[in-house]
C-alpha cells in the first residue's frame, strides 16, 4: 500500500476504501443519465498537436461565457491549486491564510510552491497576506458566506483564491445561486461530473497578474492538458445543458440520503452531526471514540490529524446508497 496521503490505497480482500473522495455516486448519476459512449470525441490529426496553455478554444470559450471571466484549463483542480500557489509565490505573496479543518493535501502542496500556511478565520487580516477558502469546505463542509470573505479580501488587497471543488449543486441547495468569487476560483471535473481520471479541472481569474503566472505555470509544467481529455468534457457538457437540473438534483438528493444513513451510526463509535443532512459537501467529518472498530469492520479510514484535528475522521459519504448502508452496518457490528 502506498505511504502517500490520500493516495489511492491497494487493500487487503474484502475492505472498503472510506478514505479517498471518489465521488462514485456522482458517476453512477452521470452515466444513469448521458450514453457516455456518444459523447467520445471524433479526433483527426489535428487534434494530437501540443495544446494551448489556456486550454482547448471552444471549451475555454464555453466555461468564459459561463463565469464572465478568464479561464485556464487544469490537470485537475489540484494543479489549478499548485498554479495558484506559483502565482502566490511570484507576486511576493508567501504567507496563505487557511481555515482548520483544512484538505489534508494543501500544506504540502504549498510547501512545494514555497507558500507558507497560516491557519487563520478570514477576517484576522494581519496573520496572512494571502488567503485560500475552500467553500463548501473539505472535510467539515462550512460555507462561509463568500460575499463577506470577498469584500474583506478586496478592502484589504489581499489575493482571494476560492476553492470550488464542491461549490456546484450536486453538493449546495438548488436554492442557493452560484457566483464567481475571488482573484482564482477552482473547480473540478472530479467532483462536478465524477470522472476523476479525467484529471481536469480549471481555474476562473479575476487578477490578471495571476492569470499570467498560471498560464506560464501550465506552459512550463506539463505543456497544457491532454486535448482528448478535454474535447470529451465538451461533449459531455453540451449534452448535459438540458439535463442539467435532473442530473445535480439526483445527486443532491442521493447524497443526502447517504448523510441520513449515516445517523444511525452507533454514537459510542462516532459522533455524527445532527444536522448532517443540512451540511454541503460529500464528507462526514466526525468525532472517532472507536478508532479499531473501523478495521475490525474493514473499513479504511485515516484519522483526522493531516486534517487539523486527530480527534475526528473524515469519511467518504459518495457510495451509491447499498455500499453505504453496507458500511454502516459493518460499522454498528462491531
Amino acid at each position: 500500500m502506498s505511504d502517500i496521503l490520500l493516495a489511492q490505497p491497494i487493500l487487503p480482500e474484502g475492505f472498503i476504501d472510506c478514505s479517498v473522495g471518489e465521488p462514485h455516486i456522482i458517476r453512477d448519476t452521470l452515466l444513469n443519465i448521458l450514453n457516455i459512449e456518444s459523447c467520445m470525441p471524433d479526433v483527426t490529426w489535428k487534434d494530437f498537436v501540443y495544446p494551448s496553455p489556456c486550454g482547448n478554444p471552444e471549451l475555454v470559450s464555453y466555461l468564459e461565457k459561463k463565469h464572465g471571466a478568464p479561464v485556464v484549463i487544469t490537470n485537475g483542480a489540484k494543479q489549478a491549486l499548485g498554479a495558484s500557489f506559483y502565482a502566490l509565490n511570484k507576486m511576493k505573496k508567501p504567507f496563505l491564510g487557511m481555515k482548520n479543518p483544512y484538505w489534508a493535501l494543501i500544506p504540502p502542496l504549498a510547501n512545494l510552491h514555497d507558500v507558507h500556511i497560516k491557519t487563520s478565520d478570514p477576517y484576522r487580516y494581519d496573520n496572512f497576506d494571502s488567503y485560500l477558502l475552500l467553500a463548501p469546505n473539505n472535510p467539515d463542509g462550512s460555507l462561509d458566506n463568500l460575499d463577506h470573505v470577498s469584500e474583506h479580501m478586496k478592502r484589504y488587497s489581499k489575493p482571494f483564491i476560492h476553492d470550488g471543488a464542491y461549490y456546484t449543486h450536486n453538493y449546495i441547495d438548488s436554492n442557493q445561486e452560484l457566483k464567481t468569487y475571488g482573484d482564482v476560483q477552482i473547480f473540478s471535473m472530479s467532483k462536478t461530473l465524477g470522472l476523476s481520471s479525467l484529471r481536469l479541472g480549471y481555474a476562473v481569474c479575476q487578477n490578471e497578474e495571476m492569470y499570467k503566472h498560471i498560464q506560464y505555470y501550465m506552459e512550463h509544467m506539463t505543456v497544457g492538458v491532454s486535448n482528448l481529455s478535454q474535447m470529451f468534457l465538451m461533449n459531455i457538457f453540451n449534452k448535459l445543458h438540458f439535463k442539467l437540473n435532473d442530473f445535480e438534483n439526483e445527486c443532491f438528493l442521493s447524497l443526502k440520503e447517504n448523510k441520513k444513513l449515516v445517523k444511525g451510526i452507533n454514537p459510542k463509535i462516532l459522533e455524527v452531526p445532527d444536522n448532517i443532512e443540512d451540511i454541503p459537501g460529500m464528507f462526514l467529518w466526525a468525532k472517532c471514540n472507536d478508532y479499531e472498530a473501523f478495521k475490525k469492520a474493514k473499513l479504511y479510514i485515516i484519522n483526522g490529524e493531516p486534517f487539523g484535528n486527530k480527534d475526528y475522521v473524515r469519511i467518504n459519504l459518495g457510495f451509491t446508497t447499498n455500499v453505504m448502508k453496507d458500511i454502516v452496518e459493518r460499522i454498528n457490528s462491531i
